[in-house]
């Protein structure tokens, strides 16, 4: 697509599975001088909207997907699932709600209000570090700490 960046790279790489730095970097190349060559700026401006509205749509859904599958394989324990349920409602709630940061101050408002992954992601964050540890992961530390003094 010719706006990806940020976490749609998360998206693309499970679409069409490459993970070559090589290849990513050719791309970049590529789109790096039809910036500078108005025929091709030409050429990419009249795709259909409807197309890259679908890219997009493709896009942003195997992102959703992709994150399930993370979920998935860090398991599915009553703390992790109240984390992800969390934030991801904190972060839909914040999007469809205009005006949400107008109670705090300036600076706050300028990170959070037109970004609510970075909001998301604290959010995540504090609540890892807050939430107990489940019982299994208690003891799967204490087994590897006992392991590597032995």
């Amino acid at each position: 697509l010719p706006l990806t960046c940020f976490s749609q790279n998360v998206g693309l790489i499970g679409v069409n599975h490459v993970i070559n730095r090589k290849a990513i970097a050719s791309g970049a190349l590529v789109l790096v001088i039809m910036g500078f060559c108005p025929f091709f700026s030409n050429i990419l401006a009249t795709t259909p909207d409807c197309v890259l509205g679908g890219c997009t749509i493709m896009l942003f859904g195997s992102i959703v997907v992709t994150g399930m599958k993370m979920l998935s394989l860090a398991g599915f324990t009553e703390r992790n699932f109240i984390i992800a349920s969390l934030a991801l409602a904190i972060g839909v709630g914040f999007t469809q709600t205009a005006g949400a940061f107008n109670i705090f101050g300036e600076n706050i408002k300028a990170v959070f209000e037109g970004n609510c992954v970075a909001l998301v992601f604290l959010l995540a964050f504090v609540l890892n570090l807050i939430l107990p540890k489940d019982k299994e992961d208690k003891k799967e530390k204490k087994s590897r700490k006992t392991k590597s003094k032995k």
